[in-house]
């Protein structure tokens, strides 16, 4: 079967990309022998181990291109903003000019202000003699008023023209950065795809069976830490209160913002994952926590990393529904967040996962896990 040049393309860059997220290729088996069971588990754990690096990577540079995208978008705007003031500016200057020229022609058509101050002189009445001088005054003030805002008006014409290229150069920069970044995401999910395409049917189920139980173990290890911060928080609340002092709740209702962000997200449930999507058809991690919130007329920064310092950071026995919870890969470094997820309560939480999966309702992992954020306005 003949390949097209894309094909050709493709297949001569994916060992380069695998490489490129350090991680060992696995060839495709051979035809005339599928792999023993023990082989087969120890290939399945390398593709496992392979996979899961590829999707935190995917996962990190969807974050990367995020943040590409809505500096881009600010760029754009701030340009759009100094294009018009120059438009702005470059009427009100026609304006001024033409007003100020029609203004000294009449003034010097009539005789200068010498003529006008002459003919004050020669009036028989005080009072219009007072007229007349208040009159040339002002034609002759209001004529250098404007003439001086003209001069103004230049300067920030100049101004302006050096900010728009200022400003050019800058969204130039921001979406050759952010293609790049796109590309980067490209580059992995392809990978990604070719080396479960690669290894054989038997190597594949076992890698679902794996993901399928160490999915079940880490909602198991969430829910016991969870149990035990909350038993522990109620230990020293009780504590507290036999002895004579009080305790604020440990776990706080959540707010009608918060409720609204859970029911907005609800709504989305089944909408397909995709990088760099906001809604409100399809979404990415923290494409899918920004829209909830923004429903609720709370407006969250637009990615998993920024949005970790869009409010306080509650302990574990002090999650309440609406908060958002994060995964980084070092649990040690907020830098390294790459995934954000809503928490409904009862250990659950609404999330966008991956590529290929769907907005979902699922148990919160303990893997990863590095805090949580109570969005305030």
């Amino acid at each position: 079967m003949l390949r097209t040049v894309g094909d050709r393309r493709c297949l001569r860059r994916l060992p380069a990309l695998a490489a490129l997220a350090g991680l060992v290729v696995l060839g495709a088996p051979a035809a005339t022998a599928a792999p023993s069971v023990g082989d087969a588990r120890q290939q399945a754990a390398q593709l496992q181990r392979a996979v899961d690096s590829l999707e935190v990577a995917a996962e990190q540079a969807t974050e990367d291109y995020d943040g590409a995208q809505e500096r881009l978008g600010v760029a754009v705007q701030r340009y759009l903003t100094a294009e018009s003031a120059l438009d702005t500016t470059l009427r009100r200057s026609s304006v001024a000019r033409d007003t100020a020229a029609a203004r000294v022609r009449a003034l010097y058509e009539s005789g200068g202000g010498v003529a006008l101050y002459a003919s004050a002189v020669d009036s028989s009445s005080i009072t219009d003699a007072l007229d007349r001088v208040q009159l040339a005054n002002s034609i002759i003030e209001d004529s250098r008023s404007r003439v001086a805002s003209t001069g103004a008006a230049v300067r920030r014409l100049q101004t302006l023209h050096a900010r728009l290229a200022t400003l050019a150069a800058e969204q130039d920069r921001l979406q050759q950065q952010a293609a790049g970044k796109a590309q980067r995401v490209r580059d992995l999910l392809a990978t990604r795809q070719w080396m479960l395409a690669a290894a054989d049917q038997r190597v594949r189920d076992l890698v679902a069976a794996d993901r399928l139980a160490r999915a079940e173990a880490e909602a198991r290890a969430f829910a016991a830490r969870l149990a035990a911060a909350r038993e522990q928080a109620l230990a020293a609340q009780q504590a507290a209160a036999a002895a004579g002092t009080t305790l604020p709740a440990t776990i706080t209702a959540p707010t009608p913002v918060a409720t609204a962000a859970i029911a907005a997200a609800r709504t989305r449930l089944g909408a397909p994952y995709v990088w760099g999507a906001t809604g409100p058809d399809t979404f990415d991690c923290s494409g899918l926590t920004g829209w909830a919130y923004a429903q609720a007329g709370l407006r969250l920064p637009r990615t998993s990393a920024e949005q970790w310092y869009a409010g306080p950071h509650p302990s574990l026995a002090e999650l309440a529904p609406g908060d958002l919870l994060f995964w980084a890969s070092d649990t040690s470094n907020p830098a390294t967040i790459h995934h954000v997820a809503l928490y409904i309560g009862g250990g659950l939480m609404i999330a966008a996962p991956h590529t290929g999966a769907v907005v979902t309702v699922q148990p919160v992992y303990w893997s990863g896990y590095i805090g949580a954020t109570r969005p305030t306005g």
